[in-house]
């Protein structure tokens, strides 16, 4: 490779040139997200059952669903969530099933379950995934008196939505905000007694409407669309005059209006109610690019309907632009420091050139690459750049360093000493280079949770890698012949450079000498046996009293600037009453510096996964955009200590979690401590999870615990007498077609062309829907007149369940915990312990459903690819030096790095996670190269001629300084991630406590032990 390309430079421009425009492109132009999309495939499957309750819907509906769904291959999980008139049944797959197709599996199954389910329900199969989380929310409300919110609900789901949806580059939108629109009959059951009629003949009616009838917007004069109704006087008066009997209308016994459904969901955007429009990506698609899509077309939008208010109340864009953006500066400040830590060590502005320009072309040509590739750009691929720094700088330096040193040393021409330098390098730059690769790559094939994040990361440093070898041997020879064209003599500011290394960490050259000469003084053995108990007693009291300490998380916590609430009131309440308690919160929440926007969705609607889904009407998800972390004086944990105490403040409120987002691993595990009971009978369930709820409260580090679902809703309860009412001639289903509560559909109003089917929706009026008392009153028509409904039934009231859920065919309860910033392992510990303490827990199956799941799963897979990448990389060492034992030498100085990763880990204050561990296999990556390097100067030397021992000493001396700048190179760069110089490296800055640390011991460890041990086995 190096011959051809050193004969042929301009083919070699050629190329570079091309990757380089390429990487300009793909920076511009590909994909941006936060992190790689990591959640496992999920179909869900919503099932709307008009005035089925809880119990109802979870035995009629979700268990036959779940029964079928559960035999298929690939899935890890089936549960539930079920509440009034709805069931929504979850199944989750590995990472090996396609979403695709594991969408047609469930759909097969639904074929098969589907004669097991009440024939009037059909239910409907959606997918979910990372591109479920909305990229936008567009909030709509009133600008004047002139609309109202029902109105823009109509607007919303008829023209804007199919407008937007036109849009290739948008997914999917998805409207929410209750205001459903329907025609309502609103019956007086007093004047249905005076005429004789009876609800159910009032249903007959409706249902035999004309099906044509149109309901719709007119578009006026000045180019938007006025709230004027086609069936406002005209048809709805249709409705109106049907006749119910011969001499009877429908208007002599019931109000008609064009209105919508009783709410059972609500938003409130930016503090006003509103409508919501959560706009959705693809799979697979930039977060960025749908964003700038939708918001182009809200500005159309806006001149379209000057009525409404278009405002975002909630988004993705901002942090993955401020993500991005931070990241290309901590790209910079790594290049930066990098250079200067070059300079300190070799003095040289060539070493200083050669680096300078290797970089940006070794970052554009990965990015060229990740471009061809299909790739996106993410934080993770931002920071396998930064790591790749340290190691692109050492291999353009060392070809340098070996040519000067034929210039200098040997006195050779410059073409000769250019092309001798840089072949006698490539083998161990090559070595070096492999080496690296073999220790990281099993990575990426680990599988689970743990491969979708780092496949990408570790992808990303490959290329890097692979390319910076490249550069070395093919360009930096090309520019050495300018750089050195008018010779090598240093220049003053070079030499000062020197003389500062010299009278600084040059000195530690002797010192280190020195210990490898006691090892080969009187009784060696002795003194060889100690240094390595030595150290090895060092590894064994750092890791065993430091890892406990730290405890361990999945992946640390990351100060957005996203909060969410989750808030519930008694299961009684309805929307209304909800919203206007939380409305003082939210006007006190935008008088705030920190508060940006806010987003409250209340209760469920059918096929809306984004906003709401599984909550009660009482019950709201609140997201809360705050000013970015660079400029705000709180933290976002001390925002959320300022919230939680806010909502406290809140009348009636049962539940107040507030969680940073993202506050665990995997968006589909609840909570970061979630106990979890199960049984398969329902009673008496939540009685237990009252005695665990009070057991895990007092854990420290848990900032809140609520249950998921309780027997706190009341319901009224009607115990027909059937004997009696047999007397009258009723059946009890007469007796409840009579009592039209629910708002059930008896009828659906076609449209026009514009707007949706409207639903024609039987209730009772006024004060017979209200409350027990006068639900007694109700006349019931019999053959023998009317009937008080109390003459026909005993009616009271109880306590039943508003939500129930289940998992893996079971009823479950979540006891679920929220935490600031401790770890997983030391939470769910204490909870085992609290736990232990319980007594009557025998009878239900108690299991810890949170982040400690994806901790064991993930920590697991991991071991094993560092185990593996261990055995890769001594095979390959093995190989090359064509050697067994330098081979294990090289390897046993891996574990003497734990010792400053360990530290490194709890002097930045954080616990053992995923980025951890991917830091100790890059760390063992560069500890390694260094090895290769010594092993490789070593073994030159007894080649030569000298000693073992002459030949460790000056393996030493020769490879002193630049082992010292590879390592302080690459902690140079690291020194951003480390400090999280941007939004979401929390996330990925453990993986830079471990490498500085590491390399810090590791390096100064790997120069005494890795030259002792090579001259004592060399025989």
């Amino acid at each position: 490779m190096f011959n051809y390309f050193y004969k042929r430079p301009y083919t070699l421009y050629a190329i570079i040139a091309g990757f380089f425009i390429m990487g300009i492109v793909a920076l511009i132009t590909l994909p941006k997200n936060l992190f790689p999309d990591a959640n496992p495939p999920q179909v869900i499957v919503i099932t709307n059952v008009p005035g089925a309750t809880a119990q109802v819907a979870a035995n009629t509906v979700s268990k036959p669903i779940e029964q079928e769904i559960s035999r298929l291959g690939l899935v890890t999980d089936v549960s539930s969530v079920n509440v009034a008139n709805f069931s929504i049944v979850k199944a989750d797959f590995g990472y090996k099933k396609d979403l695709n197709a594991a969408a047609v599996d469930v759909a097969n199954a639904l074929s098969i379950a589907k004669g097991k389910l009440p024939s009037n329900v059909n239910p409907a199969i959606y997918t979910a995934g990372d591109f479920t989380l909305p990229v936008d929310v567009i909030s709509l409300s009133p600008k004047n008196s002139d609309i109202n919110i029902a109105d823009i609900s109509k607007i919303a789901e008829s023209f804007i939505k199919p407008y937007l949806l036109s849009n290739p580059e948008i997914g999917n939108v998805e409207v929410f905000g209750g205001y459903e629109s329907a025609v309502n009959i609103e019956v007086d059951p007093f004047k249905a007694k005076r005429y004789h009629v009876n609800f159910e003949s009032i249903s007959k009616a409706i249902q035999v409407l004309n099906k044509d009838m149109p309901i719709g917007f007119v578009k006026g004069e000045n180019s938007f669309y006025t709230i004027t109704f086609y069936g406002e006087k005209d048809e709805i008066e249709k409705i109106k005059n049907i006749h119910i009997l011969p001499n009877v209308r429908l208007k002599d016994v019931a109000d008609v209006v064009w209105g919508y459904k009783k709410r059972t969901s609500g938003y409130i955007g930016n503090a006003k109610p509103a409508i919501a429009l959560a706009i959705q990506r693809a799979p697979g698609g930039s977060v960025l690019d749908v964003s700038k899509a939708a918001r182009a077309e809200m500005k159309k939008l806006e001149a379209q309907y000057p009525n409404i208010k278009f405002e975002i109340s909630d988004t993705q864009r901002n942090l993955i632009e401020l993500a991005n953006s931070n990241m290309l500066d901590a790209l910079r400040d790594a290049i930066i420091f990098t250079l200067i830590v070059v300079l300190f060590f070799l003095g040289n502005f060539r070493a200083i050139i050669a680096a300078g320009l290797s970089i940006p072309m070794v970052f554009f040509a990965t990015m060229a690459v990740i471009w061809l590739t299909g790739g996106e750009l993410n934080i993770v691929i931002y920071t396998a750049i930064i790591l790749a720094l340290g190691m692109l700088t050492d291999d353009a330096v060392v070809v340098l360093e070996n040519v000067e040193r034929h210039l200098n040393e040997l006195k050779e021409d410059l073409e000769t000493a250019i092309i001798k330098g840089t072949k006698e390098v490539i083998a161990p730059v090559f070595a070096g280079t492999i080496s690296t690769i073999a220790i990281i790559f099993p990575l990426m094939f680990i599988g689970g949770f743990p491969e979708k994040i780092f496949k990408p990361l570790i992808f990303t440093l490959i290329i890097a890698l692979v390319i910076s070898f490249f550069i070395s041997i093919t360009f930096i020879p090309q520019l050495l012949k300018v750089l050195y064209k008018n010779g090598f003599r240093k220049t003053k500011v070079e030499l000062w450079f020197d003389k500062a290394y010299n009278n600084s960490i040059g000195r530690l050259v002797e010192p280190y000498v020195n210990v490898i000469k006691f090892s080969n003084g009187k009784r060696k053995v002795l003194r060889r046996l100690a240094l390595t108990v030595g150290v090895v007693v060092l590894l064994a009291v750092s890791m065993g009293s430091i890892m406990p300490t730290i405890g361990k998380d999945a992946m640390p916590p990351m100060d957005t600037g996203i909060i969410k609430a989750q808030i519930a009131f008694s299961a009684n309440e309805t929307v209304n009453s909800a919203e206007k308690k939380v409305a003082p919160f939210l006007t006190w929440l935008h008088t705030q510096d920190w508060a940006d926007k806010s987003s409250v969705a209340f209760g469920t609607e059918p096929g809306v996964l984004s906003l709401g889904s599984g909550n009660l009407p009482s019950e709201a998800t609140i997201t809360i955009n705050c000013v970015d972390r660079f400029h705000r004086k709180l933290t976002m944990w001390e925002i959320e200590d300022i919230l939680r105490d806010k909502l406290s403040e809140l009348e009636g409120l049962k539940r107040n979690d507030v969680f940073d987002f993202g506050a665990t691993a995997l968006s589909s595990v609840k909570a970061p401590l979630v106990v979890r009971l199960k049984s398969p009978v329902v009673d008496g369930l939540t009685d237990k999870t009252h005695q665990v709820s009070a057991a895990i409260a007092s854990i420290k580090g848990l900032t809140s615990v609520s249950t998921s679902w309780d027997k706190d809703v009341s319901e009224i309860v009607l115990d027909i007498d059937e004997n009696k009412a047999l007397s009258y001639g009723l059946t009890p289903y007469q007796i409840a077609m009579q009592i039209p509560v629910k708002g059930q559909v008896v009828g659906l109003n076609a449209n026009l062309q514009s707007m949706n089917t409207q639903y024609v929706r039987l209730y009772l009026k006024g004060k017979f829907s209200q409350n027990e008392q006068t639900l007694r009153l109700l006349p019931i028509q019999s053959k023998f007149g009317e009937i008080p409904l109390e003459s026909l039934a005993k009616i009271s009231k109880q306590l039943t369940y508003a939500k129930i859920e289940r998992d893996k065919m079971l009823y479950s309860v979540d006891v679920s915990g929220y935490r600031a910033k401790r770890p997983i392992t030391h939470l769910t510990d204490d909870a085992d312990a609290a736990l232990s303490n319980i007594k009557n827990l025998k009878d239900v199956v108690v299991t810890q459903e949170g982040d400690i799941q994806t901790i064991n799963d993930s920590f697991g897979r991991m071991m094993k690819a560092i185990a593996l990448g261990i055995v890769l990389l001594l095979m390959v060492l093995i190989a090359i030096y064509k050697s067994v034992k330098m081979g294990f030498i090289m390897i046993l100085v891996l574990p003497l790095s734990l010792i400053g990763a360990a530290w490194g880990m709890l002097l930045f204050h954080k616990p053992s996670c995923m980025p951890s561990l991917l830091g100790i296999l890059l760390l063992f990556g560069i500890i390694i190269k260094n090895a290769v390097l010594l092993i490789d100067f070593y073994q030159h030397h007894r080649a030569s001629g000298e000693t073992p021992f002459e030949s460790a000493i000056e393996s030493v001396r020769v490879r002193f300084r630049p082992v010292l700048m590879t390592a302080f190179g690459t902690i140079a760069g690291m020194i951003p991630i480390a400090l999280e110089h941007a939004v979401g490296l929390e996330r990925l800055s453990p993986l830079a406590d471990v490498a500085i640390g590491g390399l810090l011991i590791g390096t100064l460890l790997t120069l005494i032990y890795v030259p002792i041990y090579a001259y004592s086995v060399d025989t």
